[in-house]
């Protein structure tokens, strides 16, 4: 039943869950504390807390289990930068309310990256719809609305970073989820077919890339709270996998519904489900910081009284859960530049992002046309390359956080061997005789097939570069950390198709997407130098922050 278009999408989400759910059971086990007498992760009525072990403040409220906080999910009063640093293995499996805040996060993060592919698959047919040359498909489909789709959102992140170190960060998950889903919604119902309609389609797809690139900075900010430092690999990889199938499957279900019931309709079917996760998100969840806050500002309640402190002259506070612009620590931006481990990241984004820009927005159409592949067989061979990504990324995840653990310096070579070697399986996709990769009937060959499965394993190095940015940074500037990487992300991405339209207008198209690919090369060779950087940083020497009192 899961083989129409319209059941594909449903059914693929709730095998990423089962899939999940099986990782959850065997890797998020209860990690205990380096001082061997509190339980970080599950609650117990001894006052053991989740993500309250061998924290400097020495505070151990428990998670969903204290008198004085809310039973929400993913509370937690931990120091997460010192947690789990030397954790064992236990027995006991996670709380049912953790694996439900894992779950959510992951299904929210699917929902929002399945609208990133779904204009794809079907370029001609948008194209025809706005009345659109062949070249200015390529302009405008391919280079305008990618350049407004990562370019604004990469701007727009700059802000979301500084704010995600201040504000609650559930509710700005929450509102960057709506600001992509619902303009989404409205395009797909309301944009007109003629040339005026790819106004209203570009403003949809600028307000997507917002929601993308804000979201990045907050979830992996709230992520490294709730969960312990030594699982953060883990996380960083279901999470970037996640990101991987919902663009996968996305783009799959686009191909498959698109050429049936008209390209808009894949929008609404992912456009529903976001604004679900979000209205979930904000109902079920709650900051593990923002509780830290009110627990302490309620205990300092009972010490200081608003009235007598206004009597004494005293400064008014701000309301709680709001915060004022010039709050806003932009100093940050430079400061995280004085890690040479952040530089390097920063560095190698660009050209990395550059033959994924040229997948996400011109392989299944230069499959279709130059390759004779129909679109459901082009889209077919990207979702290959998707759920090939998600293996990757969570078995290189897996696998680079065992690395971290024992031989730092060894993590970097990991990723850079599996960014070099993802090159090879797309240059022969691209450059190959049409014979090769689609056989007469339109179909792709097994060989087709299997070089989209190899090209997956560059996807190991996503989750291992957001896992060390986790850990190599503290708690008070991931958010601004991890905007500035989404800028450096969407600069490659927004700028890639601009740049290979040009090269294609030089070159042709199979000599522009070859030396697309080939930009792998480079940011394989920069990720390689972070061998000699990343021991130094991970062991706090380049640290921003003044060492916290004991």
């Amino acid at each position: 039943q899961c083989s129409t278009g319209g059941r594909l999408f449903p059914c693929v989400l709730l095998g990423l869950l089962t899939v999940m759910a099986a990782l959850d059971a065997s890797h998020l086990r209860t990690r205990r504390s380096v001082q061997g007498n509190q339980n970080s992760w599950s609650s117990t009525g001894s006052g053991s807390a989740w993500g309250s072990g061998d924290n400097f403040s020495g505070s151990t409220g428990s998670w969903g289990s204290s008198d004085r906080a809310p039973k929400n999910w993913g509370h937690s009063d931990a120091d997460p930068r010192h947690e789990g640093a030397a954790a064992s293995d236990g027995a006991t499996p996670l709380s049912a309310e953790l694996r439900a805040t894992f779950a959510l996060l992951l299904v929210t993060a699917v929902c929002l990256h399945a609208d990133q592919n779904l204009a794809a698959p079907n370029l001609s047919a948008i194209a025809v719809d706005f009345e659109m040359t062949p070249l200015q498909k390529d302009t405008r489909l391919g280079g305008m609305v990618q350049f407004g789709f990562f370019l604004i959102g990469g701007a727009v992140s700059l802000v979301v970073g500084p704010a995600t170190d201040q504000v609650d960060r559930v509710t700005l998950l929450s509102l960057v989820v709506l600001s992509g889903s619902v303009p989404s919604l409205l395009m797909s119902l309301f944009t007109p077919a003629s040339k005026a309609g790819f106004f209203y389609f570009f403003l949809a797809r600028v307000c997507t890339g917002i929601a993308i690139g804000g979201s990045f900075p907050v979830l992996f900010s709230l992520s490294a709270d709730i969960f312990p430092a030594s699982r953060r690999g883990f996380v960083s990889a279901c999470i970037s996998a996640a990101t991987n199938i919902g663009a996968a499957v996305g783009g799959m279900m686009a191909g498959m519904v698109g050429p049936r019931l008209g390209w808009r309709v894949p929008f609404r079917i992912v456009a529903v489900p976001g604004i679900i996760c979000a209205i979930l998100v904000r109902i079920l969840l709650e900051d593990p910081r923002v509780a830290k806050r009110a627990k302490q500002d309620k205990e300092a309640s009972a010490v200081n009284n608003p009235a007598f402190s206004a009597w004494m002259g005293g400064e008014d506070a701000a309301p709680a859960g709001h915060v004022r612009i010039e709050e806003l620590d932009f100093t940050k931006f430079k400061r995280i530049l004085d890690i040479r481990s952040n530089m390097l990241i920063f560095m190698q984004s660009f050209p990395g992002c550059i033959p994924i820009s040229c997948i996400c927005t011109f392989l299944a159409d230069y499959l279709a046309v130059e390759q004779g592949m129909n679109v459901q067989s082009s889209t077919a061979i990207t979702a290959v390359f998707g759920v090939s990504s998600l293996c990757f990324a969570v078995s290189g995840g897996l696998f680079g956080q065992r690395l971290y653990a024992k031989r730092k310096e060894q993590l970097p070579v990991l990723m850079s061997t599996g960014t070099a070697l993802a090159t090879l399986p797309f240059l022969i996709l691209v450059n190959a005789p049409r014979s090769a990769v689609t056989s007469e009937a339109g179909r792709p060959t097994a060989l087709a097939f299997l070089l989209a499965l190899l090209g997956g394993c560059g996807a190991v190095t996503g989750p291992n570069i957001r896992a060390i940015l986790m850990n190599i940074n503290d708690s008070e500037v991931r958010g601004t950390v991890f905007s500035a990487f989404t800028l450096f992300d969407d600069l490659g991405k927004g700028l890639g198709p601009s740049i290979i339209v040009a090269a294609t207008a030089v070159l042709g198209r199979r000599a522009a997407y070859t030396w697309a690919f080939l930009m792998w090369f480079v940011s394989s060779s920069i990720l390689f130098q972070l061998r000699n950087t990343l021991s130094s940083d991970a062991a706090g020497g380049s640290s921003l922050l003044p060492p916290k009192k004991l």
